[in-house]
């Protein structure tokens, strides 16, 4: 008898050892349901109604084909860092928001992950947060958009209007590696608080109204491509020239990042840095605040939820 209690004891230990696994958790109300495995966010997207929440433990999840839910998904952090206490949550794929429709879906926001491929908007979608996400693709606005806001993102690739009208799109306290271009006449784009990278000569110059407020933009070489007739205050830029019809206000020309920065001689990404200035009383933004990341609401990578971890099956 004492040998079979053991040997089921040891039995279940190594099962529970074994079963830490990524997990989804679908909040209904006062109701949580919760899906184990790497489909977890698929199986929690298709139980969800309008106005649910998923939270996400740390680990890789396959994507949804297009969340044409109204939802707040929360991961666990969008990389490693110990400083931060944070894991990364990676959605491995392409991210669709909308069903390609002109159906309006108002309210989605998406935190605290990875996404490992191109993320796109893709139907009239309104009052949107992408909020402390890594996009590891470009972001391409499908369909005409109200109020979408990213911010404090790590975006690796382009940010493409694709010729859509963008009613009040934001980038805020983003890192973005390269260019925000392509949006339709009458769109409204503001770039706040940020930093765009590696920004290169082709560029078409749209008619879209551009603001540019207490950010870092970075250019390879050739003409600062801000838009056509874009406000530009209280930002820092390198480049060799600007379009004569942009309008600067409080704007500093710098010949290197490496006169800006505390934390490094250059702007290159990495989950330690700051990007402090080296003298923020100089540098002031708009809001009495540093230009740049750590300025405005800063560089906070941290989930605003609470996040799971791991789930260990007892």
């Amino acid at each position: 008898f004492i040998l079979l209690i053991s040997a089921l004891f040891y039995t279940v230990v190594a099962y529970a050892q074994g079963t830490d696994q990524v997990s989804a958790i679908l909040q209904h109300g006062d109701t949580e349901t919760i899906f184990i495995g790497n489909t977890g966010l698929a199986k929690a997207y298709e139980a969800a109604v309008d106005g649910d929440v998923i939270i996400l433990s740390q680990g890789v999840f396959e994507p949804i084909n297009n969340i044409s839910k109204v939802l707040t998904i929360y991961g666990a952090g969008f990389e490693d860092n110990a400083e931060t206490n944070t894991a990364t949550t990676t959605i491995n794929g392409t991210f669709k928001l909308g069903d390609g429709s002109d159906t309006e879906f108002d309210g989605i926001h998406i935190e605290g992950v990875k996404i490992n491929g191109y993320m796109g908007l893709n139907s009239q979608l309104k009052n949107v947060t992408i909020q402390r996400c890594c996009i590891t693709n470009n972001v391409e606005l499908n369909h005409n958009t109200e109020n979408v806001t990213f911010r404090q993102c790590y975006m690796l690739g382009d940010i493409l209007g694709q010729y859509k009208h963008a009613n009040g799109l934001l980038i805020s306290n983003c890192y973005v590696r390269k260019n925000i271009n392509n949006f339709s006449v009458n769109s409204f784009v503001h770039i706040d608080h940020s930093y765009m990278g590696n920004m290169y000569s082709r560029v078409y110059r749209e008619y879209a109204q551009f603001l540019w407020t207490n950010s870092i933009i970075n250019k390879l070489s050739g003409d600062l491509p801000l838009g056509y007739a874009a406000i530009v205050k209280n930002c820092i830029f390198f480049a060799d020239n600007y379009y004569n019809d942009v309008d600067l206000e409080n704007c500093y020309r710098l010949n290197s990042v490496a006169d800006i920065l505390a934390d490094g001689e250059n702007a290159d990404y990495s989950p330690t840095r700051t990007f402090e200035l080296k003298d923020p009383e100089t540098y002031v933004g708009t809001d009495g605040t540093p230009i740049g990341l750590s300025g405005g609401a800063g560089w906070n990578k941290v989930p605003s939820n609470p996040y799971v971890s791991k789930v260990n099956a007892t």
